[in-house]
């Protein structure tokens, strides 16, 4: 049970959170615009007619647990992997940084955040290892979709995507899906304990 306390009278009306209390409420948070960002996504994903999963968990390829991913879409020629991030402020890095740099209302320094580009990569690997059980040389796309109102250095614009892009990508990427991709894509709902449906 978390425990808040009141400023004595007099004093600002904030109230006052002990360290404990302030990590779970900003995890809270978090989830809630994680939440909040991948039904952005869903809905951008369910109007593309496309078959796809959502919070999928597929099992690491070092048999370390497993791995959860925002969504999957079954393209004609491809898998795409796509990392969700509901971001405000102002977000700077290069593709190939460990970390990107948030950076909010008028702060300079910001914090780090673990750039989506890595944390996607190794989803794209996992689902890599799942289907080339399946077929050795299925594409795997990976895709960083930003819902929430943060701005792009230039660096990084090529790299992400806003639910519009993302939903005129797939309007582009229909057709009829071939038989070889339908097998991976069962592959995927086998591994992953999800139904046909």
């Amino acid at each position: 049970m978390l425990r808040l306390r009141r400023r004595p009278r007099g004093g600002p009306s904030r109230i006052e959170r002990s360290e404990s209390a302030h990590a779970a409420w900003k995890s809270i948070q978090a989830d809630l615009k994680g939440t909040l960002g991948e039904a952005t996504v869903r809905a951008t994903l369910d109007r593309s007619s496309l078959p796809c999963l959502h919070d999928v968990r597929l099992p690491r390829a070092m048999g370390e647990g497993t791995t959860q991913i925002d969504h999957l879409v079954l393209l004609p020629e491809a898998i795409m992997v796509i990392e969700t991030k509901h971001y405000a402020g102002r977000l700077s890095g290069h593709p190939k940084d460990e970390y990107w740099r948030q950076r909010l209302g008028s702060e300079t320094e910001g914090r780090l955040i673990y750039s989506p580009i890595r944390q996607n990569a190794g989803h794209c690997a996992v689902v890599r290892a799942v289907t080339s059980q399946a077929c050795l040389d299925v594409q795997i796309l990976s895709r960083i979709v930003l819902t929430g109102r943060a701005t792009v250095s230039a660096e990084l614009q090529p790299y992400v995507k806003d639910c519009d892009a993302l939903g005129a990508e797939l309007v582009l990427s229909r057709g009829g899906i071939p038989e070889i991709m339908l097998d991976v894509w069962q592959r995927i709902l086998r591994v992953a304990g999800h139904t046909a449906g």
